[in-house]
């Protein structure tokens, strides 16, 4: 399975040209925020996404938010960065994630639940690797396009997806996917990092989500938060209260601010 998975990724497309502005832009500690603003622009649709997304009631901005100067200021380098990718992959590879059991407009909520969660919570309580952790936090479901991919053709879908039934936390699902796929979709997404060369800071948080401990000590706190963060928002039942109770002890244990992980949560459910 796992060699039908990195052939599966080796024939994804290439990055386009704007989004590698993005990173490069990005991975630039000379560069400034305000130079995304004329690369988002040239795209009308993404600069209509990110502005719906800024006026969402999950990220509880404190005013309407009417230019993309504004949105990209508020959401930081990060977060548009991973809005980029997301957007990206969104309209260059196919979709379906029915062995999942759930459409693409899910993926695309959780994600934004989970990147909110790490705006309110996360992002502060770290200096040091913000910005790959904000755009990892919109893109840690990505592995579950190409598995869903593999496991369809496979002709596995239909019993993935009955195995699933019973999974509700981050672990469960992860789980069952090793069972089915040999791998994490947390593996899965580190792989497709690595296929379109992100820097190794992301690839390695990325492939540490599911055992932080195993992360370098450089990144082991910003990959706890995304643990957390996972395990809070997990992709098939967010917000559910064995998840949040797991949350907020994994928060505990791992010596981060649980009290404000349970402020940050309230909000964003409301």
């Amino acid at each position: 399975m796992v060699e039908k998975i990195i052939k599966k990724i080796k024939s994804l497309p290439p990055l386009p040209e704007s989004v590698v502005k993005v990173r490069e832009i990005c991975d630039d500690p000379e560069k400034s925020i305000k130079e995304l603003v004329p690369i988002i622009k040239e795209d009308p649709m993404f600069t209509a996404d990110i502005l719906k997304a800024a006026n969402s009631p999950l990220y509880g901005f404190s005013r309407q938010i009417t230019s993309i100067d504004q949105a990209i200021a508020l959401f930081g380098m990060g977060t548009i960065q991973g809005f980029a990718i997301s957007y990206a992959i969104r309209n260059s590879v196919s979709i379906d994630l029915a062995p999942y059991g759930v459409d693409q407009s899910h993926l695309m909520k959780v994600s934004s639940m989970q990147n909110a969660l790490t705006l309110a919570w996360g992002k502060p309580m770290v200096q040091a690797h913000q910005q790959e952790m904000m755009t990892i936090s919109l893109l840690m479901e990505l592995g579950k396009v190409i598995a869903s991919i593999v496991l369809s053709e496979d002709g596995s879908s239909e019993a993935f997806r009955k195995a699933l039934q019973s999974a509700e936390t981050a672990e469960e699902i992860a789980n069952v996917e090793k069972e089915f796929l040999s791998i994490t979709s947390e593996w899965i997404a580190a792989l497709m990092f690595k296929h379109w060369q992100f820097s190794e800071i992301m690839i390695e948080m990325m492939r540490h989500l599911q055992n932080p401990a195993e992360a370098n000590e450089s990144i082991r706190k910003q990959t706890e938060i995304l643990h957390v963060i996972k395990e809070a928002v997990p992709f098939l039942h967010p917000f559910c209260e064995t998840c949040l109770q797991s949350a907020y002890e994994k928060a505990d244990r791992f010596g981060l601010e649980s009290q404000n992980l349970q402020e940050a949560v309230e909000k964003i459910e409301k």
